[in-house]
């Protein structure tokens, strides 16, 4: 039961993130939030005077994962969460920018 917990979780989270950050459909339809040098949607980025700070998804994704490794005694303890932030974390390192995070302006 484990297994699959973890295999769904995992495509769901690879799945979701996949949809989500496709510049071209649904990124593009989401709604811009931002409170002045910080901008939520669509993207997580810190603007600064020469340069933004991108926050990929799996970036925070990992600090979600390692927190719930933390919390939970066990990893079967919210597996389906976990697992999800895995999906998340790897479909983020499919994308050739994922280490380009401080950008000049």
């Amino acid at each position: 039961m484990e297994a699959i917990q973890s295999f769904g979780g995992i495509a769901i989270g690879y799945w979701f993130y996949h949809l989500l950050t496709q510049p071209l459909k649904f990124k593009n339809k989401l709604p811009q939030i931002k409170i002045k040098a910080l901008e939520f949607l669509p993207s997580l980025k810190i603007k600064l005077k020469n340069h933004i700070i991108h926050i990929h998804h799996w970036i925070f994704l990992s600090a979600i994962f390692v927190v719930l490794l933390t919390i939970t005694t066990g990893f079967a303890q919210l597996l389906i969460f976990k697992s999800f932030c895995v999906g998340g974390i790897i479909q983020g390192f499919t994308y050739s920018d994922r280490f380009k995070i401080i950008i000049k302006n």
